[in-house]
């Protein structure tokens, strides 16, 4: 759901927040508030004279790196290396993707910003159309196996090795799928503010849509806070156990919490996936699962709208590579509406990464989820190359 949307009526299971009870029951949250705009715009990169003439706030912006020349023709290179060597995709690392000081040091910027006060941050400048789609793949494993030294499989005890996944419009509920809603045409719906599971989510943007897809991030330990301080009881349910829909596909469900306040010293660390919980238009929640109860349907949605006060906007351009904490930050993204005819179709690649040596340590309740998402042979990991329909669970 977008930050700024009302309750959708095709929705009947509860995954698309209800802002009409909060006007009542967060009445100082101002729910339809313009949200303010993360950095400033960015200048794609064509030559030397053009990363010059960035302005000073443009260089120094605490969310962006932007890409000099020299060091777009150095991922270029590494690009045409990683090709030569006649390697697999889970072949690309450090070691078969090398870059230069100054791009390493950029990447460095990214883990320490990822782990430490900004928590994400993006890096701009290339220009995506004058790679094919195999290129823009080993860019983004290249730029990313310098960040995060592990990569998560996604679902991938139901069979599925893939690592990479393409972020296009979902036009409509699955093939066979019960559910009732459609969206139109060439328009993707709204998605909540949620988390997924591992530490770093990248998103590289290859193409942009007509109109809409904003993208929204939303700190954690804040909105937590926030909830605390007004609805106290609603901030107690977060830290109880709930019980939803299992990622793996050998059990039912897990019960844990969703947020780990006492974890981490000075961040609230939260885990919270709607679509596990009250399940989604395509797929509702199990019938075999307890409902959720009153106090944990107004949690979650008390969740959303806090996240709506404090969330930043960005408008993520082709060629964008934001790499973001995502134990640390919710995020939402905006319906959004292609034009195929004109070549403005939304796409994006994602990637689930993992810095050991800078990563928090892990709550007991989600070891087994991260334990099945990241320990793997990379001989194991799958690149597809084609697009893909991405799922409600993972619609960014």
């Amino acid at each position: 759901m977008a930050p700024h949307a009302l309750q959708d009526p095709h929705d009947s299971t509860g995954y698309t927040p209800s802002l009409v009870n909060y006007a009542k029951l967060l009445p100082h949250v101002r729910v339809h508030s313009k949200l303010k705009v993360s950095a400033p715009i960015r200048a794609v990169i064509t030559s030397n004279d053009a990363f010059d003439e960035l302005t000073v706030e443009e260089r120094k912006s605490p969310y962006f790196r932007h890409l000099s020349l020299e060091e777009i023709r150095n991922v270029e290179a590494s690009v045409k290396q990683f090709q030569s060597l006649k390697l697999p995709f889970h072949a690309i690392s450090q070691e078969t993707f090398p870059v230069s000081e100054s791009l390493r040091a950029k990447l460095k910027d990214v883990i320490r910003a990822v782990y430490g006060e900004h928590q994400f941050l993006i890096i701009s400048g290339l220009d995506t159309s004058q790679y094919s789609d195999v290129e823009n793949i080993i860019i983004h494993a290249g730029l990313s196996s310098h960040v995060g030294s592990k990569r998560g499989m996604p679902g991938r005890e139901g069979g599925d090795n893939t690592v990479l996944n393409h972020i296009i419009a979902m036009l409509a509920s699955p093939k066979g799928s019960t559910g009732q809603y459609h969206a139109p045409p060439n328009q993707a719906r709204d998605i909540p503010f949620h988390t997924d599971n591992g530490d770093i989510v990248s998103l590289f943007t290859i193409s942009a849509s007509e109109s809409g897809g904003s993208f929204y991030l939303a700190d954690s330990t804040a909105v937590y806070k926030d909830l605390k301080a007004l609805k106290p009881k609603l901030a107690r349910a977060l830290v109880d156990d709930w019980t939803m829909v299992s990622p793996s596909a050998s059990k039912n469900c897990d019960v844990r919490p969703i947020a780990f306040p006492q974890h981490e010293s000075d961040r609230v660390l939260i885990n919270c996936s709607r679509a596990r919980i009250t399940g989604t238009p395509c797929a509702p929640r199990p019938a075999s699962l307890p409902a959720l109860t009153k106090t944990q349907r107004e949690a979650i949605d008390a969740l959303h709208i806090l996240a709506m006060s404090r969330a930043i906007e960005i408008q993520l351009q082709p060629g964008d590579m934001i790499f973001f904490n995502n134990l640390t930050l919710m995020h939402a993204r905006d319906a959004f509406v292609d034009n195929g005819a004109e070549g403005q179709k939304r796409h994006l690649l994602r990637l689930i990464l993992r810095n050991e040596e800078a990563a928090y340590e892990l709550p007991r309740q989600l070891a087994e989820t991260w334990e099945a998402l990241y320990e793997h042979d990379v001989e194991e990991e799958k690149f597809p190359v084609k697009k893909e329909l991405f799922t409600w669970a993972c619609s960014h």
